[in-house]
């Protein structure tokens, strides 16, 4: 079960970056990186199993406390939809929409609690442990921290498709996703600063 949970966080990742540019054949570095971060997910598998294995035995928050953290605005922009409910039995997700037209914010939250939730909080634990950092021509993605927490972030600078998102783990037990569409990832900082998360406990 631990490697393919390890199998999957690996997916995820490489499915977000964009292709690399193709006129350049992969070299040793690109081995040893790769060994490298396949070494840290690993590694921070061990490290949270304690914590994984706890909120398995957890039972998701309620509706209400979804509703609670989503709220009707965020910063100038008003809530446009929402919806609760999860992917998967037993798993815990709110969803809202922010914004209309060009510029949106889109949240989502993963309550990382049973056994459908703890396995997403662990790829993610393993994710944010490899440290990466890619360049595609306009598209950044890389860790790091915001506001004393490890993120995810995705920063794509093209005009034609200004796109940036954060992903992280609060409290130990949420996967959040915070996603701008035509913005840069400073100013969607912005807005996950205003996220109020203490509800989530």
């Amino acid at each position: 079960m631990k490697k393919i949970i390890l199998l999957a966080a690996l997916i995820s990742l490489f499915a977000c970056k964009n292709e690399a540019d193709k006129t350049n054949e992969p070299g040793i570095m690109d081995a040893v990186e790769g060994l490298n971060s396949l070494s840290k997910a690993g590694d921070a598998m061990k490290d949270n199993e304690k914590k994984i294995e706890a909120l398995k035995k957890l039972q998701p928050i309620s509706k209400e406390i979804f509703k609670e953290v989503l709220v009707e605005q965020l910063g100038d922009l008003k809530r446009s939809s929402f919806s609760i409910g999860g992917l998967a039995e037993g798993l815990g997700m709110g969803l809202a929409s922010y914004g209309e037209n060009e510029k949106s914010v889109n949240i989502t939250i993963i309550d990382g609690a049973g056994e459908s939730g703890s396995a997403m909080i662990a790829a993610t634990y393993m994710l944010l442990a490899m440290d990466t950092e890619t360049v595609d021509k306009t598209n950044t993605q890389k860790t790091e921290e915001i506001d004393g927490v490890k993120c995810l972030t995705t920063n794509n600078s093209d005009p034609e498709q200004l796109r940036s998102m954060i992903t992280f783990i609060y409290n130990e037990r949420f996967q959040l996703t915070v996603e701008g569409n035509k913005m840069q990832l400073d100013e969607l900082k912005k807005y996950k600063k205003q996220l109020d998360l203490s509800k989530l406990k």
